[in-house]
C-alpha cells in the first residue's frame, strides 16, 4: 500500500510538470523591448530620470544600446544599477579630476612638487624624441595624442564593474549590451558587443584630443558619436520589438552666441556629422523623449546640475505615461501574464560602496624589487579588506613618484576554490598595470618682480623619471642674480637617492653696512654637495651630507672702511648639515589647510681661520580656514641661532617677501625691500601673522603684520620689555593676489618702522 502512495504521488507531480510544460509551450514569446541612449555629455544625466519612470512603470528592459555618455548609463544599467543609485554616483563623482588627471599634491614626491611650483611648462621627452623631431621637422608631432590618459576613468570604470572584467559576451549581463565607438583608423563605426565592459564604455566616450583613444584589436577607437550618437538600429539587430529612445540634443534653433566654447562647438560637430543617421534611428523608436536639457552642457558634471537633470529626465517621461503604459499593456497582453524587470545575471559589485578581500597584488611592468616597493610603498597587504578610497590611494601614490604615465588596476574574483561565506567578501585578485613615463623633462619658468627684474628658469632633467636609474639635472635662473645648478643622482627606490652638486650663484642686493649706510653688495658662491635624500616620503623631505662653500666680495663699492674689509671678507667653508621638512599643503600658494614646516642644522669649518661653530634654524607656516569659509589664518616664524657672527654671508639677516632670497638663511620681512642684518644678533626671529581673505574665486586680499626679534641683545640693559620694544623691527602690509594659470600675480603696498616709509612690490609668476 505504502508503494502505491508513492507511484500514485510520483504520477501526480509528472501530471504536473507536464501540464506546466504544456501551458507554456502555449505561450508566445513576448515582445523584446529595447532602449537607447544618445550621448551628451553631462546632459545624459537626464537619461536616469527616464529610466527611473520606467521602471516604476514595470515596464521590462530587455537590450540596452548606447553612446558616449549614453554608453556610461546604459552599461551600468544592463550591470544591474539602480536609478537612484546611478543618480548617487555621479552626483559623487569628481570629474574635474578626472578630466583633469591631476593628482592630489600630498601624494607628490619633493621633486615632482617643486617642478609644478617653480615651473610653467614641462615638456617630457625620450631617447629618440630629438631624432624623431628632426625627422619630422616640428617639435608639434611629438605631442601627445590626447590632453586626457586614460588611468583615470580605467580605475573608474574597473571600479564600478567589479564581476564583469573578463572578456565576455555582452550578452551575458544582467541586461545585454552593446555600445558604439569609432575606428580612428578607418572612420568607420564599431559596434561594441563582446569583450572588456569597461574598456568599451570608455572607448564609446572617448572624445578626440580630450581623452586617449582605446586600442582594439585592430581598431583604434574614440567616441561613438562621431558616426552614430543615437543607435536605435542598434538595438534592432540585437533583437528588439520596440524601441524606447532617449536624446539629450537640444532641439532648439542653435544660433552663433550658443557656440562660444570648445564644448559647444565639439558638442555640434558631433550634431552635425551624425544627422542623417540620426534621423534615420529616430523613425525606428516607438517613442522618442526628449528630456528638457536647457541651461546646461556637456560639462555641467556639479552635483546641483546632476540632480535637476535627472528630475527633468523622469519629469518628460511622465508626459509619455500613456504611451508607456500602452507599451506595458501590450507586452503582457502577448506575454500572457504579468511583466517586470528581469536581470539575467548577478548585477555587478561597486568598490566605491563596498569594500573587497585582497588574495594577491600583482604589479606588471616593474621588476620584481620595484613591485615590492611600490606594494610597501602603498600600504597594501594581502589578506586584507581594502575600499576603493584606500586603493586609489596607492595608485596615487605610484603616479607621485613621477615615473609612470599610466597605473591601472583592475579586481577580479579569484577561482572557483573562493565561495560566498555570510558576512565575508569572496577573494579577489588584484592587478596593477604601469606604463613607464617618458623619461626626460625639459622645463621652463617666467618671472617678474620689482626687487629683481625679469627672471627665466630653464632646467633638464635627464632620466628623472626613470625608476630607480642614474639621474642627471642642468637648471639655470637666468636674471640680475643668475644662479647655475648642476647634479647627478644616483637613485635606489628602495634605499635612498645619492646626491652630487655643483650650485653657483650671482648675488647683487641692497643691504647696510656697520656705518649703518645702504650699499649695495655684491657676492658670489660657489658649493659643491653631496648628500643623501629619502626617494619618496609623503610629506616628509630629508638630506643629510656636507658642502664645500667658497664666498667672495666685491667691495668696489663700498665706503674706505676697515669696518667694511673685516666685515665682507672672503671665506671657505666645510659644511656638515642636515635638514628636514614637513609640507602637507594642499597648495604651494594658495593653502587653505596644511603646515610647511622645515628645520636645519649646519657644522661650520673655516680652514683659512681654523673656527668651528653651527646653527639651527627653522621655519613654521600653519594655514587654517575655519568651515571652509573665504578667512584663512596663517600664522608664521621663522628663526635662527648662529654660534658665531664673524662673516656677513652667515650671519642672521631678512628682508623682501621671499625666504632665502640672497643668502640661503634669509628670514622674509614685510616692510623691507634690502637685507637687513636684525642688529647683528645671533640669535634672532620674524613673527608674522597674516589674515587671508578668498573674493570672486580665484582673487585674494591679504592683511600681514610681523615682527623681529633678537633674543641675543634682550636683557642687556633695563626691563627684557623695554629692550623687546625698542629693538625689534615690525613691518605691516596688504596684499592683492590673483591665482592666474601662468602663476600668482600680487601687488603689495607696505611700511615698516625701519625706513619710516612706505613702499610698494609687484609680483608675477612662480618663485625660484
Amino acid at each position: 500500500m505504502k508503494r502505491f502512495s508513492l507511484v500514485l504521488l510520483f504520477l501526480a507531480m509528472a501530471a504536473l510538470l507536464q501540464a506546466q510544460t504544456f501551458q507554456g509551450s502555449l505561450q508566445a514569446p513576448r515582445p523584446k523591448v529595447g532602449v537607447v541612449l544618445g550621448g551628451g555629455g553631462a546632459k545624459g544625466a537626464a537619461h536616469i530620470g527616464v529610466l527611473k519612470y520606467i521602471e516604476e512603470m514595470g515596464i521590462p528592459v530587455d537590450y540596452v544600446a548606447g553612446t558616449s555618455m549614453g554608453s556610461i548609463i546604459g552599461g551600468l544599467y544592463a550591470m544591474g544599477y539602480e536609478p537612484d543609485e546611478m543618480t548617487q554616483l555621479i552626483s559623487d563623482m569628481n570629474w574635474g579630476e578626472y578630466i583633469g588627471n591631476q593628482i592630489d599634491r600630498e601624494y607628490l614626491s619633493k621633486e615632482m612638487r617643486d617642478r609644478r611650483s617653480t615651473t610653467l611648462l614641462n615638456v617630457p621627452f625620450g631617447d629618440g624624441s630629438l631624432q624623431k623631431q628632426r625627422d619630422s621637422g616640428s617639435l608639434i608631432s611629438q605631442l601627445p595624442s590626447a590632453y586626457v590618459s586614460n588611468s583615470s576613468l580605467v580605475n573608474l570604470f574597473n571600479d564600478l564593474c567589479i564581476g564583469y572584467q573578463e572578456e565576455m559576451d555582452f550578452n551575458d549581463m544582467p541586461i545585454p549590451f552593446a555600445c558604439v565607438a569609432t575606428d580612428l583608423i578607418t572612420g568607420q563605426e564599431v559596434v561594441l558587443r563582446q569583450g572588456n565592459v569597461p574598456a568599451a564604455m570608455r572607448a564609446s566616450m572617448a572624445i578626440p584630443g580630450v581623452f586617449a583613444p582605446v586600442p582594439w584589436g585592430d581598431y583604434l577607437l574614440v567616441d561613438g558619436g562621431l558616426v552614430n550618437n543615437f543607435p536605435a538600429d542598434v538595438l534592432r539587430e540585437m533583437g528588439a520589438d520596440i524601441i524606447i529612445g532617449i536624446e539629450v540634443t537640444s532641439e532648439s534653433k542653435v544660433t552663433s552666441d550658443d557656440l562660444k566654447s570648445l564644448p559647444q562647438v565639439m558638442g555640434r560637430i558631433l550634431i552635425n556629422g551624425t544627422s542623417a543617421k540620426r534621423k534615420e534611428n529616430r523613425e525606428l523608436c516607438d517613442i522618442r523623449i526628449v528630456p528638457d536639457i536647457t541651461g546646461f552642457g556637456m560639462l555641467s558634471f556639479t552635483p546641483e546640475a546632476i540632480d535637476t537633470l535627472v528630475g527633468r529626465g523622469y519629469k518628460r517621461a511622465a508626459e509619455y505615461h500613456d504611451q508607456l503604459l500602452a507599451i506595458k499593456q501590450f507586452v503582457e497582453k502577448e506575454a500572457g501574464h504579468p511583466v517586470s524587470k528581469e536581470l539575467r545575471a548577478p548585477r555587478a559589485n561597486n568598490l566605491q560602496s563596498h569594500s573587497v578581500y585582497i588574495t594577491s597584488i600583482d604589479i606588471k611592468g616593474v621588476s620584481d624589487r620595484e613591485s615590492r616597493w611600490l606594494i610597501r610603498k602603498g600600504g597594501l597587504q594581502v589578506g586584507q579588506n581594502y575600499s576603493e578610497d584606500e586603493i586609489e590611494k596607492a595608485m596615487s601614490i605610484y603616479r607621485g613618484t613621477g615615473c609612470f604615465d599610466e597605473i591601472t588596476y583592475t579586481i577580479k574574483e579569484q577561482d572557483s576554490l573562493h565561495s560566498y561565506i555570510p558576512g565575508i567578501n569572496l577573494g579577489y585578485a588584484l592587478q596593477v598595470n604601469v606604463k613607464p613615463a617618458v623619461p626626460h623633462v625639459m622645463g621652463l619658468g617666467v618671472r617678474y618682480d620689482t626687487e629683481e627684474g625679469a627672471a627665466l628658469l630653464v632646467n633638464l632633467d635627464l632620466n628623472e623619471k626613470r625608476f630607480g636609474k642614474s639621474k642627471f639635472g642642468v637648471s639655470a635662473k637666468l636674471s640680475y642674480n643668475p644662479r647655475i645648478n648642476l647634479k647627478y643622482t644616483y637613485s635606489r627606490s628602495s634605499l635612498a637617492n645619492f646626491n652630487v652638486s655643483v650650485d653657483y650663484r650671482n648675488e647683487h642686493f641692497r643691504t647696510k653696512n656697520l656705518g649703518n649706510k645702504y650699499v649695495n653688495l655684491h657676492y658670489q658662491q660657489t658649493k659643491l654637495n653631496a648628500y643623501i635624500s629619502e626617494f619618496h616620503l609623503l610629506n616628509f623631505s630629508t638630506s643629510v651630507g656636507a658642502s664645500y662653500i667658497f664666498t667672495t666680495f666685491d667691495k668696489s663699492s663700498f665706503l674706505d672702511s676697515a669696518f667694511d674689509d673685516y666685515y665682507y671678507v672672503d671665506n671657505t667653508a666645510l659644511t656638515p648639515f642636515v635638514r628636514l621638512q614637513y609640507d602637507n599643503l594642499d597648495n604651494p600658494y594658495f593653502a587653505n589647510h596644511g603646515i610647511l614646516s622645515n628645520l636645519g642644522s649646519h657644522f661650520y669649518y673655516m680652514p683659512s681661520a681654523k673656527e668651528k661653530f653651527f646653527d639651527f634654524s627653522y621655519s613654521f607656516q600653519a594655514y587654517i580656514t575655519p568651515r571652509e569659509g573665504k578667512f584663512t589664518l596663517i600664522p608664521q616664524v621663522y628663526g635662527r641661532y648662529v654660534t658665531s657672527t664673524s662673516y656677513y654671508n652667515l650671519r642672521n639677516t631678512c628682508g623682501g617677501e621671499i625666504a632665502g632670497r640672497n643668502f640661503e638663511h634669509q628670514m622674509p620681512f614685510i616692510g623691507l625691500t634690502s637685507v637687513e642684518d636684525l642688529f647683528l644678533t645671533n640669535n634672532a626671529s620674524v613673527l608674522r601673522f597674516d589674515l587671508r581673505y578668498n573674493f570672486y574665486d580665484k582673487h585674494y586680499l591679504t592683511a600681514m603684520y610681523n615682527v623681529s626679534i633678537p633674543w641675543g641683545m634682550l636683557g642687556t640693559g633695563g626691563t627684557m620689555l623695554a629692550d623687546l620694544v625698542s629693538l625689534t623691527e615690525q613691518g605691516a602690509g596688504l596684499k592683492y593676489s590673483y591665482n592666474s594659470f601662468l602663476g600668482p600675480i600680487s601687488l603689495t603696498g607696505h611700511w615698516s618702522n625701519v625706513t619710516h616709509q612706505f613702499g610698494a612690490y609687484f609680483s608675477f609668476g612662480y618663485t625660484f
